[in-house]
């Protein structure tokens, strides 16, 4: 296999990480050796900008530590010279900032503190962002700087902006926004960088766009081949971006990752793009990046060596941690429907994102209650006893992925149970459906000791107070009434106690149903 030049793979600071210091030395270190010439940190408010120093939540990364990694030795910053780039987001992408006290006035139409993007239009707003990069410009000494632009649905939502659109198209506006932010950048010696998406969903605004921006053409689930080659012949540099792909699967989606990387390296090769950025998203949510470190690294040295998928995996993280990881991110998604690719990742957002439990009850009760629980289960212990360290990176996925059966199986035996009467039996299953959420408390704050996610121990609580809630409302109901609330009312957020026709309760599930009435 034919190499390519620029060769680096992202890591998704923005999405709850606090690394430590010594972390990021090693990441670079070992980035290194697998054959990476380039990290990318994917900043957005996780950051202590100088400029909004109100933004700057526990635990960001700072100017400081990104000083002290540019100033290490060879050994930390990789015997080759791994580049660090710093990646903003500067218009989409700003919920951290807006959700945050002092940054609610950036926030982009009627959605307002819901909106995820900032005005393009008002100049108050594209000052913030010029600070962010004169910030940024500041503490990383690479070319590159990526100024985001990626997913900006908002664009024209607010009067000021729609009025804009309404003379120059959403394209115009996009590029009005972009061109002179990337121009800032130029003058200041630096190369600017953008994500691809909404130039392809808008390319009237590429005429704005100066020619020696870098753009980064992510296509995660098709062959950029099409989209690079637009960027090519308008005269840009190209990244071709595929993606490690947890953040839509249970824990990955292993074979479609790797046809992924493959095809990208192959269409940039062919394109005459730059090289390859392997993406890494929103590893939270109960998922983690030590499960998933040894992929990375893989990747790098399937793109630098073009050496075997399988062999590679091996070579980063062992034998078993191979053998383990086809189980879990190819055999254990063949076996639900829930859980298959193209699925995004209904088992974590109906058990964990959502922050109710029950629903994961409601959507796979029929599959994790029959054959395909079993099946899954029987995986679990198949990968369980490949990893005899209770500590292993990958034994918290293989333990969600059992923890998710056994909890519906409680909370379904819990629905039988009261709809036969039997309310102490009702309890005694949801208390055993507690009891199994709860073991993922430690696994999760290992994770989080090690600058993953924090977020994710206080979600467990909130999942286990879910269930601890519909225990409490089972054991307040009189015995031996004639009427009880249907099971689906009681686990229900709007349940009302002596509320018989559940007007809220019948109201929320419509809605999540897509029905009304």
């Amino acid at each position: 296999m034919t190499p390519v030049n620029f060769i680096g793979w992202m890591y998704d600071i923005a999405r709850e990480q606090s690394p430590h210091q010594d972390a990021l030395g090693e990441i670079l270190r070992r980035s290194a050796a697998a054959g990476y010439n380039a990290v990318g940190l994917y900043l957005e408010y996780r950051f202590a900008y100088p400029s909004a120093p109100w933004a700057a939540g526990p635990g960001c990364l700072t100017p400081e530590a990104v000083r002290q990694l540019q100033a290490g030795t060879g050994e930390q910053r990789g015997q080759a010279g791994v580049r660090i780039i710093p990646f903003l987001n500067t218009l989409g992408h700003l919920e951290g900032f807006i959700r945050s006290e002092g940054g609610q006035w950036l926030a982009e139409g009627a959605a307002g503190f819901g909106g995820v993007q900032m005005c393009a239009t008002r100049p108050e707003c594209a000052a913030f962002a010029r600070d962010l990069v004169s910030d940024v410009l500041e503490v990383f000494d690479d070319e590159w700087v990526h100024l985001g632009g990626d997913e900006t649905r908002q664009l024209g939502q607010c009067p000021r902006c729609a009025a804009r659109v309404a003379q120059v198209g959403k394209g115009g506006l996009y590029g009005e926004y972009f061109g002179p932010l990337c121009r800032f950048v130029l003058e200041r010696g630096r190369r600017p960088c953008l994500w691809g998406d909404m130039l392809l969903q808008h390319p009237q605004a590429l005429d704005a766009i100066p020619r020696q921006t870098v753009i980064f053409d992510w296509q995660y689930f098709s062959r950029p081949r099409e989209s690079t080659r637009v960027f090519r012949e308008r005269g840009f540099d190209v990244v071709c971006c595929p993606s490690i792909q947890t953040y839509n699967a249970s824990w990955c989606f292993l074979r479609a990752s790797q046809a992924n990387i493959d095809e990208h390296r192959e269409d940039a090769l062919a394109a005459g793009a730059l090289g390859v950025l392997v993406t890494t998203w929103e590893l939270c949510y109960f998922t983690n990046y030590a499960s998933t470190w040894p992929l990375i690294l893989a990747a790098g040295r399937r793109l630098a060596h073009g050496q075997d998928w399988a062999a590679t995996v091996a070579a980063e993280g062992g034998e078993a941690y191979a053998r383990a990881a086809d189980i879990l991110g190819n055999r254990i998604p063949a076996t639900a429907t829930l859980l298959a690719p193209g699925t995004w990742r209904r088992m974590r957002d109906n058990l964990v994102i959502r922050q109710n439990p029950f629903l994961l009850w409601r959507v796979w009760r029929t599959e994790a209650c029959g054959a395909a629980g079993d099946a899954v289960l029987r995986l679990c212990d198949e990968a369980d006893a490949l990893l005899p360290d209770p500590e292993a990176p990958l034994r918290f996925a293989i333990d969600l992925h059992r923890v998710a059966v056994e909890w519906v199986r409680a909370a379904e035996l819990a629905h039988r149970a009261y709809a036969a009467g039997d309310l102490t039996g009702a309890v005694d299953a949801l208390s055993a459906g507690s009891g199994h959420l709860r073991r993922l408390r430690p696994a999760l704050e290992r994770v989080a000791g090690a600058g993953g996610s924090a977020a994710d121990v206080a979600r467990l609580e909130r999942l286990v107070e879910k269930v601890d809630l519909a225990r409490e409302r089972i054991c307040a109901l009189p015995m031996g009434a004639g009427q009880r609330p249907a099971f689906e009312v009681l686990i229900e957020e709007a349940y009302v106690a002596g509320d018989q026709a559940a007007w809220a309760c019948g109201s929320a599930n419509a809605q999540r149903q897509g029905g009304g009435g």
